[in-house]
């Protein structure tokens, strides 16, 4: 670091410019056989989706997979596949969140290591390799690795690239990830703590306690947009009842300020019907708003419910204008309990505005 210059970092928001979007072709030995070729079906779909706006670089593990990837996107130049000790194909929480850092004239991309710890810890990821990943970021993402002093996940965390955060309390302040701290608010420790990625405004949600994996991932149901916009899902579904707290945070949306102190635009978007969904309901991730932002274009899931999906393009198109949106079917990565977002992770431009 120059003498003189503290360095700064900004996470930033995700429909800045990216370098490339990172994802994986690892589907783990969980999933049995026919649920495997079908979220590979899926899982291409996305990768060449999003290889058509910016380049793809794609984690396999050694052996079978790694040939297998080669063979399958030999014909897309831009999809790189790299070999790396990765066992699972959720990106966005086994990775690390990538920021800028800025110290004097110089900028740089970094990966911020969240500690990830299998979702709480549950029995089954014990010992995964791939949830280590962001302990090598120097070596596989060719950036430096910087280790925050808490528990999360990248599904956890919505930005605004200007400072503002929103996650909940279910997931963040769960006991599975961040325990009490003696004689210290465990929320304000965390929030204190997020000041040095450049967050200086944290809203927190209730969340879903009740969600079996994630505890609440905000990813599933809230994401910010340009002009101080948050699009929150809402459920309007006689055979679905809404999560206990969803309205609670709608309001507490409503009310809330953002980093610079301006009120946040909320937006709605009704989630898909429940019986436009298939296998089990409870796991079934059928949201519209955990999307990929591409360069110049929203990835979005589409579920069969004509009404719904049509009018989740028109929330997306209207708060992400001029860029084009790009409905897709994935009910095999859905039936999983993740969606589109929660494959990808953008490596941003570190020439991107401030």
């Amino acid at each position: 670091m120059c003498a003189g210059h503290k360095a700064s970092i900004r996470i930033p928001a995700e429909w800045e410019p990216h370098e490339c979007c990172w994802m994986a072709w690892s589907v783990h030995r969980e999933w049995d056989t026919t649920d495997a070729a079908r979220i590979k079906r899926d899982l291409a779909k996305v990768i060449h989706t999003i290889a058509r706006f910016e380049p793809v670089r794609l984690l396999a593990p050694p052996g079978r997979q790694f040939r297998e990837a080669c063979k399958r996107f030999s014909g897309c130049p831009a999809v790189s596949v790299i070999e790396a000790p990765v066992d699972d194909f959720w990106m966005r929480d086994i990775m690390p969140t990538f920021a800028i850092r800025t110290t004097g004239a110089r900028r740089q991309v970094v990966a911020i290591d969240w500690n990830f710890n299998g979702w709480g810890g549950s029995p089954d990821r014990v010992g995964r390799p791939g949830d280590q990943l962001a302990k090598t970021a120097a070596s596989i993402f060719g950036v430096p690795r910087v280790s925050a002093p808490f528990i999360a996940e990248g599904g956890a965390l919505a930005f605004d690239g200007q400072g503002t955060l929103i996650t909940t309390r279910s997931c963040l302040l769960n006991s599975n990830r961040n325990g009490a701290r003696e004689n210290l608010d465990q929320q304000e420790a965390i929030a204190s703590e997020f000041r040095k990625f450049g967050i200086h405004k944290v809203i927190w949600l209730e969340g879903d306690p009740c969600e079996p994996i994630t505890s609440g991932h905000i990813d599933g149901y809230v994401l910010f947009a340009p002009r101080k916009q948050v699009l929150v899902e809402s459920i309007d579904d006689r055979e679905s009842e809404p999560p206990f707290w969803r309205e609670h945070d709608m309001h507490l949306l409503g009310r809330a300020k953002n980093a610079k102190g301006h009120n946040l635009k909320v937006v709605r978007v009704l989630a898909p019907r429940q019986r436009y969904l298939s296998g089990d309901l409870d796991s079934f991730a059928g949201n519209y708003l955990n999307v990929y932002l591409t360069n110049g274009a929203v990835i979005v899931s589409q579920f069969g419910d004509a009404e719904r999906d049509e009018l989740a393009r028109n929330a997306l198109a209207e708060s992400f204008p001029n860029r084009e949106i790009v409905p897709l079917r994935i009910d095999a990565i859905a039936r999983g309990g993740g969606g589109i977002h929660c494959l990808t992770q953008p490596m941003p431009k570190s020439s991107g505005h401030q």
